[in-house]
């Protein structure tokens, strides 16, 4: 390794990294409206930008690792977030719809290097027992920016405007690969992936469905997070009033859980801490059914969920490190295309249920996206690796 540095400070300077990936890739979100005023366009073609996103990004995580994935991991997230804040950049000078998803775009190939990459640079950076820990502490930026970063764009685009928000964005996404380039020694670099072994993981009976666990939560997730707002009035009768306090509720279990799991993955184990966290969010969609609906009680349930199913994301990278360590960076490029491809089967899913069957049906679907993860997580734990 090039220079000695706290690992705490590098381990922070990361997960700024996988924060402001997460505040950039939903900022259109907080900003959906002006955004359509200013380009011409609808809500629903803004929103689109997140599909786009997620599409884009699903596709380049592990296709750039046969590119990059023997490179420096410093110098790559580096790259990347230059990468990300010059596609946020380019979607604020927008004066047109596709300048806007072409901005999308380049932000979703930086996004898919970056993501990987500082998750492979903190597990490099300690102990294989504390390596558990590390992930829970560099995805914490993500869990934070799940919270704000939606919340922060609409602030922003009140007060300075959509553009001014998005060139905010990308001056912070400058200023934390400033701070990757000072706080991130080298580390030992992964194995360049060839095309053939994106193949023969995703198609060995092991390692697919290992990865697949991922897939299916986040689809288990999105299926009722997406339409949240209407999911809590229609099924749970909260008052509009109540809604920003039961996402507040949901932002801070989420919290909550990955701070669980970063202070427990290495004590219990990334495969025990991965089905209590599957069997207890499952649990929590069965138990909503028959809850009474009470706004106190709704609350709490929100803020289960989100902590249960945040617990998921450290262990499940620990394991899949694990399980290939030789290709850890592609085997972490894969868990974030599985992310993303989750989140946009079980939106769509869960938009299609809605429409045709009611918000009674979202959290039974949920459910059975979450078994669909135990079982593949189950088939996965039939050999530990791919010796």
């Amino acid at each position: 390794m090039g220079k000695t540095v706290n690992p705490n400070i590098a381990l922070t300077a990361l997960s700024s990294s996988y924060f402001i990936l997460a505040v950039s890739s939903l900022s259109v979100i907080g900003l959906l409206v002006p955004m359509a005023e200013s380009l011409a366009a609808t809500e629903s073609e803004i929103a689109y930008l997140v599909a786009i996103f997620s599409i884009t990004n699903a596709l380049a995580a592990p296709l750039l690792q046969t590119v990059v994935g023997n490179w420096d991991r410093r110098r790559l997230i580096l790259f990347g977030l230059l990468l990300m804040a010059t596609g946020t950049a380019l979607t604020g000078i927008a004066t047109a719809y596709g300048t806007a998803v072409t901005g999308r775009m380049i932000l979703a190939v930086g996004a898919a290097i970056v993501g990987p990459m500082a998750s492979a640079a903190g597990a490099a950076l300690v102990d294989v027992k504390a390596r558990g820990a590390a992930l829970g502490k560099v995805f914490a930026g993500m869990t934070v920016a799940t919270v704000s970063g939606v919340p922060m764009t609409a602030i922003g685009a009140e007060f300075i405007g959509w553009r001014a928000t998005l060139f905010t964005i990308a001056g912070i996404a400058v200023l934390i690969a400033v701070a990757i380039w000072i706080a991130v020694p080298e580390t030992r670099r992964g194995q360049r992936a060839r095309l053939v072994d994106i193949g023969n993981i995703v198609r060995n009976p092991i390692l697919a469905p290992a990865i697949l666990v991922t897939a299916f939560q986040m689809a288990g997730q999105l299926a009722t997070y997406a339409v949240i707002a209407v999911y809590l009035v229609d099924f749970l009768s909260i008052q509009a009033g109540w809604l920003p306090f039961a996402l507040m509720a949901f932002g801070v279990g989420g919290i909550i859980g990955n701070i669980f799991a970063m202070r427990m993955v290495d004590r219990l184990g990334a495969d025990a801490l991965i089905l209590f966290s599957l069997s207890c969010t499952g649990s929590a969609f069965v138990c909503v059914q028959v809850m009474p609906t009470e706004t106190w009680l709704s609350l709490g349930w929100l803020g289960a969920w989100a902590a249960f199913s945040m617990i998921l994301f450290a262990p499940q990278q620990s394991r899949l490190i694990g399980m290939y360590p030789e290709m850890a960076n592609l085997m972490l490029a894969l868990n974030g295309s599985a992310i993303y491809v989750g989140m946009a089967v079980g939106s769509a899913v869960g938009g299609l249920v809605y429409a045709t069957m009611g918000a009674f049906w979202l959290a039974p679907v949920s459910t059975m996206f979450v078994l669909c993860a135990i079982v593949s997580f189950l088939l996965s734990k039939r050999q530990r690796s791919i010796g």
